[in-house]
């Protein structure tokens, strides 16, 4: 078994005889042995076989992470069903009905926030999964109203959905081949042991997130399942030793290092000089030392960090490398997976690393990244005009990132989005993310936004900041003043909306890999602007 068959997840399940399900909840922290959650997964398996549960039915998942959100889509895999894992933000407010109709769903296991009186007897409530809750498929469900493009005849075992930062989502087909052909490959790259726990954080409909619970069991390993809202707790309580996930994870230490008094700050930036001269792991023991509160912060069990689905500040990066954290940024989107990574003993700051199938990125004249070999994660999308569906794919093998890149010695950096590209007037092309994060070193600011000022008159700002709000004011306006002279007439950024405080997981403004939902941030925030020197 293997290759296209993703029931292989269960042979290694089976062969699993170390790690488990460290769940961080609001009561605490249980754990589950992959023996045991075997055991649900073989008991759910043949509940919902016994219901009518047959090979390449949809089945929708429906709710926040939860060991039955896990059980589920494993026991789902087993019976050669196909999980549809229905993002919680995005589909809010919509009817089970009228998504059992839009995606062909015979069952959906909805959590309670996501179910309604009018719900019919194919809808099940996921939290209580366990108990084995009675339901009824429907027995001729609807033909998907969305056609597959492109064409193909590859066989999907799983539908994930974007992650909705252009204002929709996108509904992707999945299959297995790419994501066993990862497993591998990511196993080899960065190896893991019996000893480590992987945190499962962000939405278990995000698909990278099933992908991470598929590798720990391959590997045999521990995750630490919660919730984005749980993520501090999660880390002090289930001490994991893996991370993967956005810079969201990482700032907060490098901002509570950046806020430390300057003589404190200097005091620890001395004691880690020697390490410059000593071998690399006698180096880390001592800038592990130096800054143990921070390594405290993550459980201090933390030996592997990996960062990527948004733009990662260069500054953040070299202070997780001074603080003695094995931080690596690496590149990949859910259609392809993961393109480049820096690795241990090859990491160059800065670039998103090389590529793990060599010969398969390259760059067009234009400047997008493209990838082409034979194992992408995504074989088509449901739903999407074809005109969009050609922009990212681009032949039988090849999918184009909407990312600009250059290769330099061999690693691959990051210019942005090219959707994201400012025009200044004098024609230069600068990126949107690189000026929101030259505002973003004033002092006191958290992060900013920029997008089209709703009367036309260039950009507008969206500024988080700590402390005074004039004092934080006062400390941007002359960022912004530098960042407008470069974007020229007609294009300056003209107003602000100054907003206390940080965005945290659980806010409407990020999508489900915490990145910035521009389009969001706009409709909330246009009420708050003003006059930049008002």
């Amino acid at each position: 078994m293997g290759g296209e068959d993703p029931r292989i997840v269960l042979e290694w399940l089976r062969a699993a005889t170390t790690g488990g399900v460290h769940r961080v909840e609001r009561g605490g922290t249980r754990f589950a042995p992959w023996s045991e959650v075997l055991g649900d997964v073989e008991r759910v398996a043949a509940h919902l076989r016994e219901r009518g549960i047959a090979p390449r039915a949809r089945v929708g998942v429906r709710g926040d992470n939860s060991y039955e959100w896990l059980v589920l889509d494993l026991a789902l895999l087993e019976l050669g069903a196909v999980p549809v894992a229905i993002p919680v933000p995005d589909f809010k407010g919509r009817p089970n009905s009228e998504v059992a109709r839009t995606y062909g769903l015979v069952a959906v296991f909805a959590a309670k926030a996501a179910r309604s009186a009018d719900d019919g007897p194919a809808v099940a409530p996921l939290e209580d999964l366990l108990g084995l809750p009675g339901f009824t498929p429907d027995a001729d469900p609807p033909a998907p109203l969305g056609k597959r493009l492109p064409e193909n005849d590859r066989e999907v075992f799983t539908l994930a959905f974007s992650s909705g930062t252009a204002g929709r989502v996108k509904c992707l087909l999945l299959a297995w081949r790419g994501v066993e052909a990862l497993v591998r490959a990511q196993g080899a790259a960065y190896p893991m042991t019996p000893e480590d726990r992987v945190l499962i954080a962000l939405p278990l409909s995000t698909f990278q997130q099933r992908y991470l619970c598929y590798l720990a069991i391959r590997n045999a390993c521990g995750i630490v399942l919660t919730t984005a809202s749980r993520f501090l707790a999660a880390l002090e309580q289930g001490r994991p030793t893996i991370l993967l996930g956005p810079p969201n994870f990482y700032e907060f230490a490098h901002s509570r290092y950046e806020k430390l008094p300057p003589h404190e700050r200097e005091a620890l930036d001395r004691a880690v000089e020697p390490a410059d001269s000593l071998p690399r792991e006698e180096a880390l023991r001592l800038r592990r030392e130096v800054f143990r509160s921070f390594h405290d912060s993550y459980g201090g069990r933390a030996r592997l960090m990996l960062v990527g689905s948004a733009p990662v500040r260069p500054e953040m990066l070299e202070f997780f490398a001074r603080a003695g954290f094995e931080l690596y940024q690496i590149y990949g989107m859910t259609e392809i997976g993961y393109l480049t990574w820096n690795l241990p003993g090859d990491n160059r700051i800065g670039s998103v690393g090389r590529e793990n199938q060599p010969g398969s990125v390259r760059i067009a004249p234009d400047g997008e990244v493209l990838v082409t070999h034979d194992v992408h994660l995504c074989v088509g999308y449901e739903g999407e005009e074809p005109e969009d569906v050609e922009q990212v794919f681009r032949g039988p093998r090849t999918i184009a990132t909407g990312d600009l890149g250059e290769f330099v010695d061999g690693h691959l950096f990051l210019k942005g989005r090219k959707k994201n590209v400012v025009i200044t007037s004098g024609g230069e092309k600068l990126q949107i993310e690189d000026l929101e994060f030259d505002i973003a070193k004033a002092g006191g600011v958290n992060r900013v936004a920029l997008y089209p000022a709703p009367d036309g008159d260039g950009y507008a700002a969206a500024v988080w900041y700590d402390g005074d709000r004039e004092a934080a004011r006062d400390a941007v306006r002359p960022r912004i003043g530098l960042v407008s002279s470069r974007l020229g007439a007609g294009r300056r950024i003209s107003r602000i909306a100054l907003l206390p405080g940080e965005l945290t997981p659980e806010s409407p403004l990020l999508n489900r890999n915490l990145k910035v939902n521009r389009d969001a941030v706009r409709v909330a925030t246009s009420a708050a602007l003003e006059p930049l020197d008002a």
